[in-house]
């Protein structure tokens, strides 16, 4: 989260406790970050009210790193409390209240309420497509999430037929090392693998791990996992 230069004029100390906060989540210090950020709630209210966008997207930065902190509860009710004041200030439509709504779909599913987020992320999903595009990376990115969640729910065929395609759309429209579709690949080799399809799931995650040795490079922890997984399924690493 950024403060926009369009945004009344915060206190320095106010600024300099936002700038520490961020560099803690970004360093993966969640635990430390979490206090701070709350503390900061108050103050955005109070300085910039209740639905500017900073404060809006400072609940939503609060519920990441309490998803992080596997703190679920509270990332939805961070995550959800964000989404209320993004419809009340924009509307179902907007960039910001779709974003939103993804990460509520996404803890919800995650904090166990599956039929919820399933509902919100198909929502998100459509509105995405109809708005952006069906290509657009934010578009296939709820997409991917949803058919992830999908396939875990039990409904298997549904999931598997959405990573597919996505993972599909993903390699033609971003490139085979793009963030997202490296995120698709991995998840849609899990389906495959547990759907008894394990020649196709090894060898979609050989070129996988190529990509990461590339990317990431061969001693990265993702790389080195990578091969493990890849050795576990009896794949002969050369």
């Amino acid at each position: 989260m950024v403060v926009s230069d369009s945004s009344p004029k915060l206190p320095p100390d106010v600024m300099r406790r936002m700038d520490l906060a961020l560099d803690l989540s970004d360093g993966g210090l969640h635990q430390q970050a979490e206090p701070e950020l709350r503390a900061l709630l108050a103050d955005f209210e109070r300085l910039l009210g209740p639905t500017h966008d900073e404060t809006i997207a400072l609940y939503n930065a609060l519920g990441h790193t309490l998803y992080q902190l596997e703190r679920l509860p509270e990332a939805e009710a961070m995550h959800r409390e964000a989404l209320s004041r993004s419809l009340r200030a924009h509307g179902p439509d907007h960039p910001a209240t779709l974003a939103y709504a993804h990460n509520l779909g996404a803890a919800l599913s995650m904090a166990g309420h599956t039929e919820e987020g399933i509902g919100l992320l198909t929502d998100t999903a459509e509105r995405r497509d109809r708005l952006l595009g069906p290509d657009h990376p934010e578009t296939l990115q709820t997409a991917a999430t949803l058919g992830s969640i999908l396939y875990s729910a039990g409904r298997s065929a549904q999931g598997l037929a959405i990573l597919e395609h996505i993972h599909g759309r993903s390699l033609a429209v971003l490139g085979h090392d793009d963030d997202l579709t490296m995120s698709v690949c991995s998840d849609l080799v899990a389906a495959l693998h547990t759907s008894g399809r394990r020649r196709e799931a090894a060898t979609m995650l050989a070129g996988l791990l190529r990509t990461y040795e590339q990317v990431l490079g061969p001693n990265d922890i993702t790389t080195l996992r990578t091969r493990q997984r890849l050795a576990a399924m009896g794949w002969t690493i050369r």
